[in-house]
This record gives structure tokens, C-alpha cells and sequence, in this order.
């Protein structure tokens, strides 16, 4: 009866592990999964070229998705901070969303964006494509600019990225414009 017990207590003991048994690839593609997504919480991020210091960043959370094409996003909001050679601000955007796509260094902004730069130039819009290679900001959405003297409204946007230099694609409303003369 010994024996009997025995065989009986090893054959549910190998039993057990059998059905433990895990799968190699079904464990490696749950690790993929885990591995593909990284996630930050009050995120403060700088930007350097050439040893200056050239923008801060900083969002309340951010998630980076390591799958092709890797990008960030920044779920709910975002706010950088553009400097000069003297660390001065150059520009400031906002924007309550924002993706990062890292292959081609795009940044996508949407949803209340908010750009002033340090003439006092603002401009809104609904959405914003930032190309940091060419140091450019696009939109073919509704923009509108303030400055110290006027607002102007329109239908798309391209800029230089401290704001200093624009052209609104399809402009309206009224602008004032200085003689040249009167000097």
C-alpha cells in the first residue's frame, strides 16, 4: 500500500508540472508587450545643441511606444520653454496634448496650443506640426495672432520656431499697417 500511495503522490506531482508548464513563446511575446511601453510622471526634460542649453520641457505624464514607429505622447499637456544663447526665453508654447514622433523629430500639438514668443506675438490654434530639422512651425488649421497693435485671424500657418517670422496662409480680418513714409 506504501508503494500505491507513493506512485499515487508522484503521479500528482508530475501532474502539477505539467500543467505549470508555460509556453516559451507565450511568455516572450507577454514580455514584448510589457517592454514596448514606457511611462513618466512629472516629467522635466532638456534640450541641448552644441553644449547650450536650448529648450525645457515639462508635462505632467508621458508615455513612449517602443514599436516602429516609436513616439511619445503627452496625454494631458505639455509646455516648453525655448532659449537663447544667454538662457533667456525666446518662446514659450503650451498645448493640452502633444505626440513626438522620434523617427522623423516631428512634434504634433493639439488642442488649445499656445505660442508667444518675446515680442508678445501670440498665436492659437487648435493644431500645430512642429518640424524640429527645419526649425519650422505648419498648420492648415484656424489660426489666430495677437500682437501689441492687432489680431489677425486665418486658415493656415508657417513659421519659423521663435515666432519672430510668419505668414498666414488665408488671412482675414483688418491690419494695421505703418507708413514707411512718415519716418
Amino acid at each position: 500500500m506504501i508503494n500505491v500511495r507513493k506512485m499515487a503522490l508522484l503521479a500528482v506531482f508530475l501532474f502539477s508540472l505539467a500543467a505549470c508548464e508555460n509556453d516559451m513563446q507565450s511568455i516572450m511575446q507577454l514580455d514584448k508587450g510589457a517592454a514596448a511601453v514606457e511611462e513618466g510622471v512629472k516629467i522635466e526634460s532638456f534640450y541641448s545643441q552644441y553644449g547650450r542649453v536650448r529648450a525645457k520641457l515639462t508635462a505632467p505624464t508621458m508615455t513612449r511606444y517602443l514599436e516602429r514607429p516609436a513616439y511619445v505622447e503627452f496625454n494631458n499637456g505639455l509646455k516648453v520653454l525655448s532659449y537663447n544663447d544667454s538662457l533667456q526665453v525666446e518662446s514659450t508654447v503650451t498645448a493640452k496634448y502633444g505626440k513626438y514622433f522620434e523617427n522623423d523629430d516631428n512634434v504634433l500639438l493639439r488642442d488649445s496650443v499656445v505660442v508667444v514668443n518675446k515680442e508678445g506675438k501670440r498665436l492659437d490654434c487648435y493644431e500645430l506640426l512642429w518640424d524640429a530639422k527645419k526649425g519650422r512651425f505648419f498648420s492648415d488649421k484656424d489660426v489666430r495672432i495677437s500682437t501689441p497693435t492687432d489680431t489677425i485671424y486665418g486658415t493656415g500657418l508657417e513659421s519659423n520656431q521663435d515666432f519672430s517670422d510668419y505668414n498666414i496662409i488665408n488671412p482675414r480680418g483688418q491690419v494695421t499697417v505703418q507708413d514707411s513714409t512718415l519716418q
